[in-house]
């Protein structure tokens, strides 16, 4: 026990000094004793702990059968993944004899592990109510984007071999995929934004191997549990050399049945001033112009920020626009007040931020260097008060509705929409706002509201043309 005690307390101290996860989940401070266990195992014991933090008995004893039924599971993953747990001293394994035949199996956790829980107490945080409910034995039915019921229903018995189709495809999330969305919940801001969680850390989180990793990411976007999936890359214009993904979680899925505590908003033009571009578009432009010019100049880009993206890919363009969306998120949250005032706005801030976000550059000569990456984040800031001034002036159309500090945080929309779409995701909703609402200009700066009680009654292409779901990848829709 006071080796499992130890254990937790180590494997804590240094997620806390590398910052790379919280204790949102139970599990998060047994990673090193649970390194050989499945992402089943893992799952399997993140149920356990929250059902004996929830049960003032802390002795109760569970048969892998009973397991199986309480969180709709197969008795053989159940079986399989108390196995595991077992072979690492986290669960007890408890054999009694009665009369003739088989002795009774039955597990519990050991008391180690449960003074190791006792002693985190970890709740869950902002998002409990998603959590509690992943973690527990209620069914969780979803269905892939545009997928019609009959579709799914056809295939919920039997596979193609005529064995019993595994959970997955009869709609049912599985305990992988439930283990990886509760990882991103865990860590998702209150509007559903995950940052700075890499794909290192959520394979030994999950202990899921790349392939399956990514397979799943893939999976909960075509379940439209994940809104937004964006790649993070390697560069060397991001600090660090590299920056993590970014995923947009779908706080309001209705397989969470949760009261909806967030609300979309979504802005559309007609592309009145040719809007359609967005600025990570405007920067690969000027740098491709640039270079078919040999330095000429006549560029809305400034020189020192085209030196500073030389010879750099296109992702690393849809990156910064994500960048410049991500910043402009906070003035708008703010300052929303302050954007059309006279006074001017102390953005040192701002400026702190993106400086910390990009990296040194090393190619620039000695003496130049802290000019020229100066005039390059101020570009990138002039950058983020040109697109909050947008959305400011865009969204002021709604004269009906108030927007508080703080409550609200861009949702980029899709990669070829730029800024004829904009959309807004608000916590908490403001007084009045349906769940979704989309705002259409009829004429020049005059909207007409289209509402939604909620955002899966929006036909499937609208909710992927305001950023509101992703397509699927080909191969999960096949079939």
């Amino acid at each position: 026990m006071k080796y499992l005690i130890k254990l937790f307390y180590r494997c804590r101290n240094r997620y806390l000094i590398k910052g790379d996860f919280g204790l949102a989940l139970h599990i998060q401070g047994m990673i090193e004793a649970l390194a050989t266990c499945g992402a089943e195992a893992r799952f399997l014991l993140e149920a356990m702990a929250c059902a004996v933090l929830q049960d003032s008995n802390e002795h109760t004893v569970y048969s892998g059968k009973v397991l199986a039924k309480q969180l709709q599971l197969s008795e053989t993953l159940v079986s399989a993944a108390l196995a595991e747990l077992v072979s690492v001293g986290l669960v007890c394994r408890l054999s009694q004899v009665a009369g003739r035949g088989r002795p009774t199996i039955s597990y519990l956790l050991a008391a180690g592990t449960i003074a190791a829980l006792r002693a985190n107490q970890c709740p869950y945080g902002l998002h409990s109510q998603h959590l509690q409910r992943l973690f527990s034995g209620v069914a969780m039915v979803t269905e892939r984007l545009g997928e019609p019921q009959e579709g799914r229903k056809e295939r919920a018995a039997l596979t193609r071999l005529g064995k019993p189709a595994p959970r997955g495809a009869r709609g049912q999330l599985s305990a992988c995929n439930r283990l990886l969305l509760g990882v991103l919940l865990a860590h998702a801001d209150r509007f559903g934004m995950v940052l700075g969680v890499g794909n290192v850390a959520l394979r030994r989180t999950t202990g899921l191997d790349p392939d399956s990793l990514r397979y799943r990411l893939q999976r909960l976007v075509a379940l439209g549990l994940v809104r937004r999936w964006v790649p993070g890359l390697s560069s060397s214009v991001f600090s660090g050399g590299k920056i993590s993904s970014t995923y947009y979680l779908n706080l309001n899925h209705s397989m969470f049945a949760v009261k909806s505590s967030t609300a979309v908003m979504v802005h559309v033009t007609r592309d009145w001033d040719g809007k359609r571009i967005d600025h990570g578009e405007i920067l690969r432009r000027d740098m491709q112009a640039h270079g078919s010019r040999h330095g000429e100049t006549q560029s809305e880009t400034p020189g020192a920020v085209i030196r500073f993206l030389a010879g750099q890919k296109i992702e690393v363009f849809e990156l910064l626009q994500h960048m410049l969306l991500r910043h402009a998120s906070d003035l708008l949250s703010r300052h929303w007040l302050d954007l059309d005032r006279v006074h001017p706005i102390d953005a040192g801030w701002l400026l702190a931020n993106i400086a910390a976000a990009l990296r040194k550059p090393s190619a620039l000569e000695e003496g130049q260097t802290n000019s020229e990456l100066g005039a390059v984040v101020e570009h990138f800031c002039r950058l983020v008060f040109d697109i909050a001034r947008e959305f400011k002036v865009r969204f002021d159309q709604v004269t009906w509705l108030g927007f508080e500090p703080g409550c609200l945080s861009i949702l980029p929309a899709s990669a070829n929409a730029g800024y004829q779409v904009i959309t807004l995701v608000l916590q908490p909703p403001p007084l009045g706002a349906p769940e979704c609402m989309v705002l259409r200009e009829a004429r020049h700066r005059v909207v007409e509201p289209q509402t939604w009680e909620t955002e899966a009654e929006m036909s499937l292409q609208n909710r992927q043309f305001c950023g509101l779901a992703s397509s699927p990848a080909r191969r999960l829709v096949k079939g």
